[in-house]
C-alpha cells in the first residue's frame, strides 16, 4: 500500500478516536448533569418538606388561637382536627399533625399536645416523680440535685462534683430544666428510660419500634408501645391565676366580704360568715370552705332572696358543693400571678394523673371516665363529682390541677409529593392574649 492510500485510513481512524473521546465526554457531561439534577431535586424537595412542616406548625397555632372555650379538652379543634391537619395537601406535597394519645396500642390523631397534661419537672415533688414508670431513689435525687440551687445532695442526691469528674464533664444546672431532653444529662438517666420504644419519640409505633432486638431500639415486639418519660413530663407548663375570663381572682384570705358579694354574688350573711371564720384560722386550702357554717351572730335573713339555691340541710352554709364548683375558679389562695406546673385534669393521661397527690390507678380511671361522661371538666371543683374523691383528697390535690392550657406541643411531618424527602419540626408554642410565642424549635429532615 502506498503512502497516498494510507492517509485516508489514518484520518479515518483520528477521526473514529476523536469521536470516541467526544462520546466519552458527553456520556460523562451527561452523567454529571443528570447527577446535579439529582441533587437539585433532593435539595429542592427538601426545602419543599420543611416548608410543608412549617405550613402544619402554623396551622395548629392558628387553631390554638381560634380555641375561646374556657376550659381545654381534648375535644377541641386544637387537639383532635383531621380536617385540617392530617395529610393536607399544598403544592408540592402534604403536611400532617399527629399527636399522640397515650395509648398503648396507639391510634391516629392530629392535633397539638397539652403541656400540662404532663408532670413539670421544675416543680414536681419526690412523691410525684416516683410514681413515673421505673424511676428509682438515686435518679429521683440526681433530678432534685439538678434543678436546685444549693449545693447539698439530696438523699441519694448528686451535686455538681459527679458531673465535673466524667471522661467529658459539665456543670450541673442548679437551677430549673430548660427542655425536657436536659434529663438526659442527670446521673442515671439512659435513653432507654428517657424515650423507651418511642426513639423518635412521636406517640407511634413504628415498625423499628415492634421487631424486637432487629434494630434500634430495643423492644419487646408484643404489638404495644412502651413509653419512656420524654412522653410524660414537661419544663413549660403553668397557669395564669385568673378566671375563665381573665380576671384576676379573689384570695380568700386576704379578700372583704364586699368583695365577695360584688364579686361572687353571694350573700351578705355567706361573704360575712367567710370573713368570720377566716379570722379565727386562715384557710389552707379552697375546700376549707366547704366547711364554713352560718355564726350564730351573723342574720340570716330570708332564705328565699339568696342568689344561690340551698337545701334545707344547707340554708346556714355559704358555700354548698353545688356552689363551689361554679365559684372555685374565682378564688384562689396566693397573689403569684403565674401557677407553675398544674396539671390539666381534661387532657392528661393515666400515667400523669396518678402522680397528683392521694390519686392511685383507680382513682385516675374514675377521673377519666367522668370528664368523658361530661365531655371535659368546667372547673377543678367537678373533681368532687369523681367516685373516690372527697372533700379531703380534693384539698390535697387542688393546688396541682386547673382545666385549662397555655403551652402545647407541636409535631408536624411535611412531605414532598415525590416522595424523596420529609421534614419534621417540633416546637413548643405559648398561648397569649395578643400573640402566639415560640419557646422551643427543632427541625430534622432525613
Amino acid at each position: 500500500m502506498n503512502s497516498r492510500s494510507r492517509r485516508p485510513a489514518a484520518v479515518l481512524i483520528l477521526v473514529l478516536w476523536a469521536i470516541a473521546i467526544l462520546s466519552l465526554l458527553a456520556g460523562g457531561l451527561c452523567f454529571a448533569i443528570r447527577q446535579n439534577l439529582a441533587i437539585a431535586n433532593i435539595e429542592r424537595d427538601r426545602l419543599i418538606g420543611h416548608w410543608l412542616a412549617r405550613a402544619g406548625v402554623e396551622r395548629a397555632i392558628a387553631e390554638i388561637m381560634d380555641d375561646t372555650d374556657p376550659a381545654d379538652t381534648l375535644d377541641d379543634r386544637w387537639a383532635d382536627n383531621p380536617d385540617a391537619l392530617q395529610e393536607i395537601e399544598l403544592t408540592g406535597g402534604t403536611f400532617s399533625v399527629p399527636r399522640d394519645g397515650f395509648e398503648a396500642v396507639p391510634q391516629a390523631w392530629y392535633g397539638a399536645g397539652d403541656e400540662s397534661a404532663k408532670l413539670n419537672l421544675n416543680v414536681a415533688t419526690r412523691e410525684q416523680l416516683m410514681k413515673l414508670r421505673h424511676m428509682t431513689d438515686p435518679i429521683t435525687g440526681a433530678i432534685i440535685d439538678w434543678r436546685d440551687r444549693n449545693a447539698e445532695p439530696e438523699l441519694d442526691g448528686i451535686e455538681g462534683g459527679y458531673y465535673a469528674g466524667l471522661g467529658h464533664p459539665y456543670n450541673i444546672r442548679n437551677g430549673p430544666f430548660r427542655t425536657v431532653r436536659e434529663l438526659l444529662l442527670v446521673r442515671g438517666v439512659t435513653p432507654e428510660l428517657f424515650y423507651g420504644e418511642d426513639l423518635n419519640a412521636n406517640g407511634t409505633l413504628d415498625p423499628n419500634e415492634d421487631d424486637g432486638g432487629a434494630s434500634e431500639p430495643p423492644d419487646n415486639a408484643d404489638g404495644r408501645l412502651d413509653r419512656g418519660w420524654y412522653a410524660y413530663v414537661t419544663t413549660y407548663s403553668y397557669d395564669e391565676n385568673v378566671n375563665a375570663n381573665g380576671q384576676k381572682r379573689i384570695n380568700v384570705n386576704s379578700a372583704s366580704a364586699s368583695e365577695f358579694s360584688s364579686r361572687l354574688f353571694l350573700e351578705q350573711w355567706a361573704a360575712e360568715s367567710i370573713v368570720k371564720a377566716r379570722q379565727e384560722q386562715e384557710f389552707e386550702h379552697l375546700a376549707d370552705l366547704l366547711d364554713v357554717r352560718r355564726a350564730p351572730s351573723i342574720a340570716r335573713g330570708d332564705a328565699s332572696s339568696d342568689y344561690y339555691a340551698r337545701s334545707e340541710d344547707e340554708e346556714d352554709q355559704p358555700i354548698t358543693t353545688s356552689i363551689f364548683e361554679q365559684l372555685v375558679d374565682d378564688l384562689t389562695l396566693t397573689d403569684q400571678k403565674f401557677l407553675v406546673g398544674r396539671i390539666n385534669v381534661n387532657t392528661a393521661p393515666l400515667e400523669v394523673l396518678e402522680t397528683l397527690p392521694g390519686v392511685d390507678s383507680e382513682t385516675a380511671s374514675a377521673i377519666v371516665r367522668e370528664r368523658d361522661a361530661m365531655a371535659g371538666f368546667s372547673s377543678i371543683g367537678q373533681l368532687l363529682r369523681v367516685s373516690g374523691i372527697t372533700k379531703d383528697e380534693f384539698a390535697e390535690l387542688e393546688s396541682f390541677v386547673t382545666v385549662r392550657a397555655k403551652v402545647f406541643r407541636i409535631q408536624s411531618h411535611g412531605q414532598a409529593a415525590s416522595g424523596f424527602a420529609q421534614a419534621t419540626i417540633e416546637c413548643i408554642v405559648e398561648r397569649r392574649d395578643d400573640e402566639p410565642r415560640v419557646l422551643y424549635w427543632l427541625e430534622s429532615s432525613p
